[in-house]
């Protein structure tokens, strides 16, 4: 059963972050979520006014985060930005990476990415972590990445080796199934899309 650290702060995007924990759980994986920076620390105040309560209040509670299969980040502007200005995040972005494990970004939530990179570029050494990646976000974010020097593209989801990324609200659903897909298979994708009544375009 794989495993998915989902995270949260202030004024992340509530359809980002609810789909990929409904659609995973539903494909049997074992999920837990994190706030991060929270000022309540009973829960995330969500864009859209909607407050999440998180497994976990602060990421620095979570046991062993990087025994996870799997790092999600959804978008939200104010949540991207404090995923990216948040040392422990972007650090632990490396570390997925470094370790040949998956991080999964949509929307805003790209930009944390690119963050993380920035991060372990800085320290000179030559690993995954500092490589870039094909990549897409929302647009409102597009000139920010491109601008870093990461290949970008329209599609609604992208995955480049481990890294898998999409556009926003609206491509939550394919991005929450194609994480199921690269991590078990076609076969479970197919088997959890038709109770969902799954369009066949997204």
């Amino acid at each position: 059963m794989p495993k998915a650290l989902i995270l949260v702060a202030d004024g992340s995007e509530e359809i980002e972050f609810v789909t990929p924990y409904d659609v995973l759980t539903r494909a049997g994986f074992e999920i837990q979520s994190a706030g991060v920076n929270l000022r309540n620390q009973d829960y995330a105040h969500m864009t859209r006014n909607i407050r999440i309560v998180p497994d976990y209040s602060k990421l620095s509670s979570v046991p062993s985060p990087e025994s996870y299969d799997i790092l999600i980040l959804p978008g939200g502007a104010p949540g991207a930005k404090t995923f990216s200005n948040t040392t422990d995040v972007t650090q632990l972005i490396a570390s997925f990476r470094l370790q040949g494990k998956y991080v999964a970004a949509i929307c805003a939530g790209t930009t944390a990415l690119v963050a993380a990179q920035k991060l372990a570029a800085s320290s000179k050494t030559e690993s995954v972590a500092t490589e870039k990646a094909k990549v897409t976000s929302h647009p409102s974010v597009k000139e920010e990445i491109k601008g870093e020097g990461w290949e970008y593209s329209e599609e609604r989801v992208v995955v480049d080796g481990k890294i898998i990324t999409s556009r926003g609200p609206g491509t939550a659903m394919l991005f929450a199934l194609t994480i199921v897909e690269a991590l078990m298979g076609k076969e479970k994708r197919d088997e959890i899309s038709g109770p969902l009544i799954v369009a066949e375009t997204l």
